[in-house]
């Protein structure tokens, strides 16, 4: 099976620059970082010391109820072009450890599992994904439990789940 990889939709992190204001009203608080290596959500890369990033509140789920849980996501401060590479899991992404939650269309969890870096991450995607009931991944930190990623079929075009 051939898997899809979504960085946070660009149109919508662009609204919430233009807004000055994430959808939970935090603002879109722009700060140089010094050291580098926040977990960028737009680009699916690691920041670089100098780099221009905010943090903001993000409910990937997208679909009011109990699973609708909003948390922190760093992005670029300006559009970055987002992640070029949907085909491919995200190169700086292998080397952390990261849980694969899995959600059925109406939004609800359906259960996961943990994939360390040693793992083939495609394959446990795949995985995943081969049962019916499941329309999305999300790649979650491990330590945080931020939101990540979100991983489809390659033939879906867009889950209900999916922010």
């Amino acid at each position: 099976m051939t898997i899809h990889i979504h960085a946070l939709p660009p149109a919508e992190l662009q609204r919430i620059r233009e807004q000055g204001r994430d959808d939970h009203g935090n603002p879109f608080a722009v700060r140089l970082d010094d050291v580098g290596g926040a977990p960028l959500r737009c680009c699916l890369r690691d920041s670089r010391p100098g780099e221009r990033i905010g943090l903001i509140s993000y409910s990937p789920v997208g679909q009011p109820g109990p699973y609708d849980e909003s948390g922190p996501v760093f992005v670029h401060a300006e559009d970055c072009g987002g992640y070029a590479g949907a085909d491919r899991y995200p190169a700086e992404f292998r080397a952390r450890p990261q849980v694969f939650r899995t959600y059925r269309s109406d939004g609800t969890i359906s259960g996961g599992r943990m994939v360390s870096v040693d793992d083939d991450q495609e394959q446990a995607a795949a995985a995943l994904l081969a049962d019916p009931d499941v329309a999305v991944v999300h790649s979650r930190n491990v330590v945080y439990g931020c939101y990540m990623f979100a991983i489809t079929r390659a033939a879906d075009t867009e889950p209900a789940c999916l922010a």
